[in-house]
């Protein structure tokens, strides 16, 4: 069994699914198991990595699911094009936004190699967000990958990471889900913004605002309503919603 240390996302080139879509959950183990392909010289050994995540919370699924834990596995590799290339990606760009401008930049005396930031190992007993890039209800697209059956590229439905507990999410680059929101909000009616909130992946990582956003406008507690009540907002004539400036 590989050591769950030496686990890692930062050494990239360039499943079945399972009835979830987007969650989140605590990263609580990677155990890894040997696995061999073929027979004689042909045979093929890989490694197994599975990640076993509890405390789930249910964003998106496409049939009722219940349990509080959920797993799933891949075959680790240091390529970017392949499900763990593209699952490590995703988790890096967030990783990475803890770091200034000047610890990425590779010319800069401040640099950190990618090999001394932090990786999927210290993320143990971390919630984070995981999504499914299948192109479908406002998820990633899926990705291109090659497949040796067909001998090209296909597009392929992966794993991704979009938040990590105390970092980031995905795209946010420091910008919060609620500020995505009123940036969202502002200069729109409200249905040409719930629309684009709801397919917004940085807004759907947030459970509590999504619910806020998909209320009724006739409650007082959605998202808009209360951006008026609070004096962030203004509605206009023609139903348009403008923020107030300094808000």
């Amino acid at each position: 069994m590989v050591d769950e240390g030496m686990i890692t996302t930062r050494n990239l080139i360039d499943t079945d699914i399972g009835p979830l879509r987007r969650f989140t959950g605590v990263l609580d183990s990677m155990p890894t198991e040997p696995r061999t392909y073929g027979e004689g010289e042909n045979a093929k050994t890989s490694t197994r990595v599975t990640l076993n995540i509890r405390e789930i919370e249910v964003i998106e699924a496409i049939e009722p699911y219940h349990f509080p834990t959920f797993t799933f596995a891949m075959s680790l590799s240091n390529r970017k094009k392949s499900r763990w290339g593209v699952f490590g990606m995703s988790l890096n760009d967030i990783l990475d936004q803890q770091y200034t401008p000047e610890q990425i930049d590779p010319t800069s005396p401040e640099f950190v190699k990618a090999s001394d930031r932090e990786d999927i190992s210290t993320c143990i007993g971390r919630r984070l967000g995981f999504v499914v890039a299948d192109g479908e209800d406002g998820r990633p697209t899926q990705v291109m990958l090659f497949d040796g059956r067909a001998q090209e590229d296909v597009p392929t439905t992966v794993w991704m990471v979009y938040s990590v507990e105390g970092i980031g999410v995905a795209g946010g680059q420091g910008t919060t889900p609620m500020e995505k929101a009123m940036q969202l909000l502002d200069g729109k009616t409200l249905s040409v913004f719930n629309k684009l909130a709801l397919e917004d992946q940085l807004v759907r990582g947030d459970t509590t605002l999504l619910q806020s956003i998909s209320l009724p406008v006739s409650a007082q507690n959605s998202f808009a309503n209360t951006m008026v009540t609070a004096g962030q907002f203004t509605k206009d004539d023609q139903e348009v919603y403008h923020r107030v400036a300094g808000k």
